[in-house]
């Protein structure tokens, strides 16, 4: 079991149960519309049932974020860009990705992110996710107002691509 601070959340085999305290059921309708939309992008958990203040999905089994060294970390910066610009395209806002350590995790079929109860219609994953970065790329930060005036992430990959050499 996982305690969260809206929720606390149950595994059985493939299964995650998560089990929203009295008082958040407007979050639990939140995450599980926005895990129905995001099902088909395959990098959140399978949405199975909703009932009371309950959501069942599928379980993702990986390694969060945290526990990667930093040259693992700049390794997958531009995998999680992209689910970020994936996520901005849709105007799901999912919020804390300057602190994704436990919500962004690993898996063996790639990178994969849980946690949704608190995004929104809106964007900036991307720039969120930036600051995150810039302790690994020194600079990108400069780039989150070219990113917001003109959602290419182009300028974001080409950059990191030249600080790995």
């Amino acid at each position: 079991m996982k305690k969260g601070r809206h929720s606390n959340v149950y595994f059985f085999g493939n299964l995650a149960i998560k089990i929203f305290k009295p008082g958040f059921e407007n979050n639990m309708e939140k995450e599980y519309k926005i895990l129905k939309r995001l099902e088909p992008h395959k990098f959140s958990p399978k949405p199975y049932l909703k009932f009371g203040r309950i959501i069942i999905m599928s379980r993702i089994r990986g390694i969060p974020l945290k526990d990667f060294l930093p040259e693992e970390v700049r390794r997958l910066a531009i995998p999680y860009l992209r689910i970020m610009f994936l996520l901005d395209s849709l105007e799901i806002m999912k919020e804390e990705n300057h602190r994704p350590n436990k919500h962004f995790i690993v898996t063996r079929k790639g990178p994969k992110l849980i946690d949704f109860e608190r995004s929104h219609k809106g964007r900036g994953n991307v720039t969120q996710f930036m600051a995150y970065l810039n302790r690994f790329f020194p600079g990108i930060i400069e780039f989150g107002p070219i990113y917001k005036r003109e959602m290419k992430l182009k300028p974001i990959i080409d950059f990191i691509s030249s600080k790995k050499r």
